[in-house]
């Protein structure tokens, strides 16, 4: 199940990636509330851990702060590439989150 699909901004590869309105709903509350780490695999199989922040305001935002950096540099995303997150439910093992990366035809 997609929970969401983001093209990248210069904030988002080079700071911190702030997700769309509607992802803290689609997210169980213990893994995005202040400084838990969501987990998440990526398409070679290497699981990423990713420390989110719920942002105060009038709508809350989800805001994955650490971790984030990390596989940016080691993606070599850029700004127009895009990630789409979605949850895998496995019947043996859970639920588990899945990242892609899409890259621009620009970059």
């Amino acid at each position: 199940m997609a929970l969401f699909f983001k093209v990248l901004t210069k904030i988002d590869v080079e700071r911190t990636l702030s997700l769309p309105d509607g992802c803290l709903k689609a997210l169980p509350e213990s893994q995005v509330s202040h400084g838990k780490e969501l987990q998440v695999m990526d398409d070679v199989g290497i699981l990423w851990n990713f420390r989110c922040v719920i942002r105060a305001g009038v709508v809350p935002k989800l805001n994955i702060v650490s971790g984030w950096t990390q596989f940016v540099r080691i993606k070599q995303l850029c700004s127009g590439d895009s990630v789409l997150l979605y949850r895998d439910d496995d019947t043996l093992t859970g639920a588990r989150y899945k990242i892609e990366v899409s890259r621009s035809h620009e970059n």
